[in-house]
């Protein structure tokens, strides 16, 4: 009798298990976002206008990584890491907002690929 309880048992967890891992190893953290990096390079009045530090304030406030700098070519260059949903917000804000003072032309974004980790621990003004 206990012997064919313990057989039940034993067929049920051959069914189940293979089922749980099966999901689970798909995806361990469903709610955990792709995380993407992606340079990116503004043009227009970007430069004296305050265009860096709004950068860096916005991409914090977003969860973001990376830098931001001036050119000697009038532009402002720089690079992105995050979860791909915030990167997007990011570029859309590049494109479209920028700092008050000043006046976007183009925004291009270039190397825009799946990443496994950050390589920076802030997002940074480099001079």
């Amino acid at each position: 009798m206990l012997t064919k309880l313990y057989l039940k048992i034993v067929v049920s967890l051959l069914v189940v298990l293979p089922l749980f891992f099966e999901v689970t190893s798909q995806n361990i953290n469903p709610t955990m976002s792709k995380l993407v990096g992606v340079d990116f390079e503004v043009f227009g009045r970007v430069q004296g206008v305050f265009f860096r530090k709004y950068t860096q304030k916005r991409g914090t406030e977003l969860g973001l990584k990376g830098w931001c700098m001036n050119t000697d070519k009038g532009t402002v260059v720089g690079r992105l890491e995050g979860e791909k949903s915030k990167v997007e917000e990011m570029k859309n804000w590049l494109r479209t907002t920028g700092s008050p003072e000043s006046a976007i032309d183009e925004a291009v974004f270039k190397n825009e690929k799946e990443i496994s980790e950050s390589t920076f621990t802030t997002f940074e003004i480099k001079k």
